[in-house]
């Protein structure tokens, strides 16, 4: 690349990366107000009267961020579910934008079992708290039990969860491997299973770098799986098939 074309791309680099930490957080305090009227309404009437509307929210807030990152997203479902049905999706973990992604357009209202460090990020963790997110504290096994629960109780409300059980951002194409107990959930909860695979989204943010490229990334809704149609030894592997499809797709 010539010099006068690796000087465009910085600039289009630090513009993009500015533009979006602006809007971002301007967005943020300019939804404020309704963030206090769905906490007063929550508090007296409940999660099930404020969610439908957080989660639309949400999901155009995905739309949004991916919008600013400059992602363009290839978009796959082979999963073969209903509109209203609720899963569980289990996604690789490659980088920062694979939530909003995940948000923005896997189709439905979903939430995320995340971990707790995001509890911290201010005005972002209260928008995640109202649409059913799950805090889940990894030092803390007895709270880690109840927390669970809550999971199998929320995708039988029928809200869709999403877990990624290599438990941290790789940054890379390579995968961790697979936590087997996070997929005992669909299975605690009567739901199927909605491997994802997610596709070069680490270049979106390239770890170590301060900026957003922008680029091309992909997400694939893999068929359904059915725990309860698993023998005892599938379900055993469940957690090993489950990432050999999701690195199908990388492939």
């Amino acid at each position: 690349m010539s010099p006068v074309n690796v000087w465009k791309s910085y600039m289009v680099t630090l513009l993009r990366t500015l533009f979006f930490f602006v809007v971002f957080w301007l967005h943020q305090l300019l939804i404020l107000p309704r963030l206090t009227t769905f906490w007063l309404k929550r508090k007296q009437a409940g999660d099930p009267s404020v969610r439908p509307e957080v989660c639309r929210i949400a999901r155009r807030w995905g739309k949004m961020v991916c919008f600013l990152g400059g992602v363009k997203l290839a978009r796959r479902d082979e999963s073969g579910i209903g509109p209203d049905e609720a899963v569980l999706f289990v996604s690789n973990h490659q980088g920062d934008f694979d939530i909003p992604i995940l948000v923005g357009y896997a189709g439905r209202n979903l939430a995320f079992v995340a971990k707790k460090e995001l509890e911290k990020i201010p005005l972002v963790s209260s928008w995640m708290r109202l649409i059913g997110c799950i805090f889940l504290d990894r030092d803390d096994r007895r709270k880690q039990v109840t927390q669970i629960r809550e999971t199998v109780t929320l995708l039988k409300g029928g809200l869709s969860m999403v877990v990624f059980p290599e438990g941290t951002r790789s940054r890379g194409p390579e995968m961790a491997p697979f936590a087997k107990g996070s997929l005992n959930i669909a299975e605690r909860a009567g739901v199927r299973i909605v491997p994802v695979t997610l596709k070069d989204s680490y270049t979106l943010k390239p770890k170590g770098s301060w900026g957003l490229p922008g680029g091309h990334a992909e997400m694939i809704l893999h068929p359904a799986i059915d725990p309860a149609n698993l023998s005892p030894d599938e379900k055993a592997t469940l957690h090993q098939d489950v990432q050999a499809v999701i690195a199908g797709g990388l492939r």
